[in-house]
């Protein structure tokens, strides 16, 4: 309302609408067929594509784009109107209550509340025609002795081309918290199957987003996978020791996998965030499990078998270990409780930061103790 008063009066008013992120069109596709008029591909668009698309699982909407709508012009007639006492806004109002189109209530089908919708709009250009007016002295005449009804198209205010060819596009987005890659998929197969039942209509993938989304996952899941590798190596290098290596190795997918589980308890899903905190938080998972075998490496170097010194290494580091891992998760966590749009995209980072160091913190404690007991060969009894 603030910035209204600094524009010019004689402007048409603003329309401000708020903008979703997730509502926001995953694919764009362009339907054209030479022997179709833009008035019937606009109409197959809408009647046949868009609601086929819409029962595709996870679909939350499609918008066309381009073409053309369908009007019907009423002109009226001055004279005739003037000879039976009625003015155009008295038949534009008895239009309007004979053409309905609206909620109409709540009804009960078959045991189940179903909604119920009043469809009072004629159906063809002969019904509007024989619709009843009223005039002075309650006399009722036809709609088109009043006026010419003619079938047409509404004015284009909008055009989608493709390859410079004037095509009817429509644009798909996908429903709160479906997959982009699983609705693509869907979206695609459901195509195919309409361009096999028309085959006169062509589909071309004008744009998607789907790709980006693709790329960005294989990009950090492959950098997950290259991590873990050096991450192996480095620990090999240090401990000159396969089997230390390993039960440190092992640690890794034993943590990441409870934080799936994790993600997936706290609502959230495998998107770049999300991957680049699994990504960055490789190193730091196998962390706790280097110094618990590097631990129980020394004591067995000391002459102990490798269950007594599993057993005496994990209980002398273990509160050195636990204060480690509660300084990352503290560092971490709060990151997903800040204000604002900088809280909402990084909500998902800081808590599966944490949650990823957590689990591997129980698997540090719990399961590299036991594996080293039972897996580290006793060194003194090997050389003898």
């Amino acid at each position: 309302s603030k910035i209204r008063l600094n524009l010019p009066r004689t402007i048409d008013e603003p329309i401000i609408n708020r903008v979703e992120i997730a509502g926001l069109p995953i694919m764009v596709y362009g339907a054209s067929a030479p022997a179709m008029t833009p008035e019937d591909l606009s109409w197959f668009v809408d009647d046949v594509v868009a609601r086929s698309i819409q029962g595709v699982r996870g679909v939350g909407g499609v918008e066309r784009l381009g073409g053309v709508a369908r009007e019907v012009r009423v002109t009226l007639k001055p004279d005739r109107l003037l000879a039976l006492g009625i003015t155009a806004a008295d038949v534009n109002r008895q239009l309007r209550l004979t053409s309905a189109d609206m909620a109409g209530g709540r009804g009960e089908v078959g045991g189940q509340e179903q909604s119920i919708r009043t469809l009072a709009a004629s159906a063809t250009l002969d019904t509007l025609g024989a619709t009843s007016i009223v005039v002075t002295g309650n006399r009722k005449v036809r709609l088109d002795e009043l006026a010419t009804l003619t079938d047409t198209a509404e004015e284009p205010r909008t055009f989608a081309r493709f390859n410079g060819e004037p095509v009817v596009a429509f644009a798909i987005s996908r429903s709160a918290g479906a997959s982009d890659a699983d609705v693509s998929v869907g979206v695609a197969d459901r195509i195919a199957a309409l361009h096999a039942a028309n085959p006169g209509v062509r589909f071309d993938l004008i744009d998607t987003s789907v790709t980006n989304t693709v790329g960005n996952y294989h990009s950090a899941m492959l950098g997950l996978l290259e991590g873990s590798a050096l991450a192996v190596i480095v620990v090999l290098l240090f401990l000159k020791d396969w089997r230390a290596t390993l039960i440190a190795a092992v640690a890794l997918p034993l943590s990441v996998l409870p934080t799936f589980w994790g993600m997936s308890t706290l609502g959230f899903s495998l998107n770049a965030v999300s991957l680049l905190a699994i990504t960055l938080v490789t190193g730091i998972l196998v962390d706790d499990a280097i110094v618990e075998i590097e631990n129980i490496v020394r004591h067995m170097r000391m002459g102990k078998s490798p269950y007594r010194a599993a057993l005496e290494a994990a209980d002398e580091i273990g509160l050195a270990v636990i204060a480690i891992t509660a300084t990352i998760i503290a560092i971490f966590a709060p990151v997903s409780f800040m204000g604002g749009i900088a809280g909402q995209y990084f909500k998902q980072f800081g808590l599966t930061i944490a949650a990823a160091v957590f689990m591997s913190l129980l698997v540090a404690r719990l399961i590299t103790p036991l594996l080293a007991a039972y897996f580290l060969r006793d060194q003194q009894r090997h050389e003898h």
